[in-house]
């Protein structure tokens, strides 16, 4: 049996427990009790099989594969979905990304997760209720358009999201990374991990606070961000000590920040200057040592930070994350978990399939790896087979088939290949080249 398949079907037996019935009550501890038409994992199945049609269509394809002969309504849907905790796909996700990691085959750099912190805002249908609740674009438009903030950490090299949290649209990215990296040890265990995290991070508390934890990070620096320090470089690469004078600790007087620079009166960090293509200069900030990685490898993590803006692309083109059920924040939160949720199992198997591809030998020109478009495709047409099925053997069957048809599709690497921006040019309503899947 496959790592990824294991894992699976432990996601279907924990959605079927009568502990994660109780975790799924939102509010009232008599909901999902009675036997009804859609019973509680029948009602997350159908979200994990969302394809994003009309709510008419999603329930009769869903009844027609499970419950043939049976229909249910719309009112009678939603109303089952607004007794949902919103948090039961982010348990259930998280619950799959403990057993991937008490798994030894994860991939690593050094021995080390490399892990990456980033904010993206999805656009949410636009009423009072979602407005208020969240915000809108900062963009002056006539309409306003309402949107969340969605915080995430991602596993770069295994493709996994760690952490996630649906915040207002302007929120402090590096508050919320803090409490996420806190609560990381319960997904990862004691694996030793990097953070990276992009220029709206940097803050003398946050690297204090990063220290204080011993959490090993690389975070890129503006150019104002301890101007001095960066002028006064006489190497690329070297340790650089921040003296925390009034002018510093001004702006965190009188709160528990303030109070630790004051303790602390100096911090040492390392900064490492990277020459860009077009003749600037990155400056990265970590408490890595030399002797741990050396300056090309602390310019290659930095680099594997770009997979988290991928990952991001994925969810909103790939798997749609924006095609919303419903208006209501509770749905909203159901549909943005549930994604994750999908992202993530999608990119198990993918990984199970990539690491069986490089054990046989061939004589290919380029490294090849699965094709992630079509892979999703294929999941979210077969998947509910699966759900579906009560006989393990059937079930095993029907997985070793996603497996295969899987493994068939592959796309070659071709490493440092880049393409001239063409934004604006050619444009046309449906893309040759960004096919949806499903």
């Amino acid at each position: 049996m496959k790592h990824s398949q294991n894992r699976t079907f432990m996601d279907i037996q924990k959605i079927k427990s009568n502990e994660f019935k109780v975790f799924c009550r939102s509010s009232n501890k008599n909901y999902f009790t009675r036997v009804r038409k859609m019973p509680l994992h029948d009602l997350l199945f159908t979200m994990i099989n969302r394809k994003g049609l009309t709510l008419a269509l999603e329930l009769r394809n869903y009844m027609k594969i499970a419950h043939p002969g049976t229909s249910i309504s719309k009112p009678g849907y939603l109303k089952q979905r607004m007794k949902l905790n919103p948090d039961a796909f982010l348990e259930l996700y998280k619950y799959h990304n403990r057993n991937f990691y008490a798994d030894s085959s994860f991939l690593t750099y050094k021995d080390h997760l490399i892990l990456a912190a980033d904010g993206s805002a999805l656009n949410i249908p636009t009423t009072a209720e979602t407005l208020e609740l969240y915000g809108s674009t900062s963009r002056k438009t006539t309409k306003p358009q309402a949107q969340i903030g969605l915080g995430c950490i991602y596993d770069v090299m295994n493709r996994m999201i760690l952490e996630s949290d649906c915040n207002r649209v302007k929120f402090d990215e590096m508050r919320l990374a803090q409490r996420q990296l806190e609560r990381i040890p319960e997904t990862i265990g004691d694996i030793p991990f990097i953070i990276i995290m992009d220029r709206g991070y940097p803050s003398t508390p946050a690297f204090i606070h990063m220290m204080d934890k011993n959490i090993k990070f690389i975070v890129r620096l503006k150019r104002n961000d301890y101007k001095k320090e960066q002028n006064n470089m006489s190497e690329n690469d070297q340790l650089v000590k921040i003296k925390f004078d009034m002018s510093r600790i001004r702006c965190h007087e009188g709160t528990m920040d303030g109070e630790r620079m004051k303790e602390l009166g100096e911090i040492s960090l390392r900064m490492v200057k990277i020459p860009l293509e077009n003749g600037n200069w990155e400056v990265l900030a970590t408490n890595l040592s030399q002797s741990e990685f050396n300056t090309e490898e602390i310019s290659e993590l930095y680099h594997m930070r770009w997979e988290i803006e991928t990952a991001y692309e994925t969810l909103k083109s790939r798997l749609q994350i924006e095609n919303f059920t419903g208006t209501k924040p509770i749905l909203l939160l159901q549909d943005i978990y549930s994604t994750i949720y999908v992202s993530n199992l999608a990119e198990d198997i993918i990984l199970d399939a990539e690491r069986e591809l490089d054990q046989k030998e061939t004589n290919r020109k380029h490294k090849m790896m699965i094709n992630q478009t079509v892979s999703i495709g294929i999941l979210k047409n077969d998947l509910i087979y699966i759900l579906i099925e009560t006989d393990e053997q059937k079930k095993g069957i029907l997985f070793q088939q996603i497996y295969e048809d899987i493994s068939k599709n592959l796309v070659p690497v071709r490493p440092k290949r880049h393409y001239k921006r063409r934004k604006g040019k050619f444009a046309a309503k449906y893309s040759n080249t960004h096919k949806r899947a499903y």
